[in-house]
């Protein structure tokens, strides 16, 4: 590990450390609107996004998409308008300005937006101009962990990714984007701030068809469940959903997140939060 990584480390222990100490309950989550908080998605129509969008719409919560294309909002989401009537905001997390009529009253935050590489014909990876990670993955974190703030969102959720204890890897180095470094900087942005957060670092996304609830979840720190090396984007929504509903276990936790497809899932959200809390602890407030 270079020195630019492990002092990023290290300070993201220190906010998790001085976060435990510091917890106190997460009930005002909720809004006057009803039991259910508003919830809003960045990149909703992404492959793990549509899956959380449609699990917290099933269940009667206030969603609320953050999408670029109105055209494809209306295949993914199945919206018919897709206007913000129908909870569905047209915005680019590079421009900050654009988020606040979606951040206005919502409760929580979900950050699925993400860069995604693009295969040239050669064989190489590139990202698109202004889709970079340093553009997306930090500075576009950044702006929706500023305007949260303003909005007075009150718990923002990330997907990031394993891996980021490892510098200069294959998924790092792709398309010269070092996106796991950046990824890394946008949490640490994230557990700066003044907001509750939960950060989720899933293992390698599987198809988001494949059925939630079939494979055993497993959670880790800094890279300590790579052996693991998969897990089903429904599984991940399937969490997110759950940190939601349960900030009073969720909050101001950062853990990877994989699977075991030889073992069943338990369905024990509370277990697993509470085994992703034990694992943030230092070891001598470990049991």
């Amino acid at each position: 590990m270079n020195s630019r990584q492990s002092t990023l480390m290290c300070f993201i222990k220190l906010v998790v450390f001085a976060s435990i100490a510091s917890s106190a309950c997460a009930n005002s989550f909720l809004t006057s609107e009803g039991n259910k908080p508003v919830v809003v998605i960045t990149g909703a129509t992404g492959r793990t996004g549509s899956v959380l969008y449609h699990l917290l719409k099933d269940s009667g919560h206030q969603v609320r998409g953050v999408v670029r294309s109105v055209e494809k909002a209306g295949k993914v989401l199945g919206c018919t308008k897709c206007n913000e009537d129908e909870g569905i905001f047209v915005a680019d997390v590079t421009r900050p300005q654009s988020l606040k009529p979606a951040l206005n009253g919502a409760s929580a935050l979900v950050i699925l937006s993400a860069s995604f590489p693009l295969r040239l014909p050669n064989g190489t990876f590139t990202f698109s101009l202004g889709g970079f990670p340093k553009d997306i993955d930090f500075l576009g974190t950044k702006n929706q962990v500023v305007e949260a703030v303003r909005a007075g969102v009150k718990h923002v959720l990330m997907v990031s990714s394993m891996g980021t204890t490892q510098p200069d890897s294959f998924l790092d180095l792709l398309g010269n984007g070092h996106a796991l470094f950046y990824k890394l900087n946008g949490e640490v942005v994230l557990m700066s701030s003044s907001l509750s957060f939960t950060i989720v670092k899933p293992a390698g996304l599987l198809d988001e068809s494949l059925p939630l609830g079939k494979r055993k979840l497993l959670v880790g720190h800094d890279d300590s469940i790579l052996n693991f090396k998969s897990i089903p984007r429904a599984d991940v929504a399937n969490v997110l959903k759950h940190a939601i509903e349960m900030p009073e276990l969720s909050r101001n936790l950062r853990f990877d997140l994989s699977s075991d497809p030889t073992n069943p899932s338990s369905g024990d959200f509370e277990a697993l939060f509470r085994a992703a809390r034990e694992l943030s602890l230092p070891s001598d407030h470990l049991q």
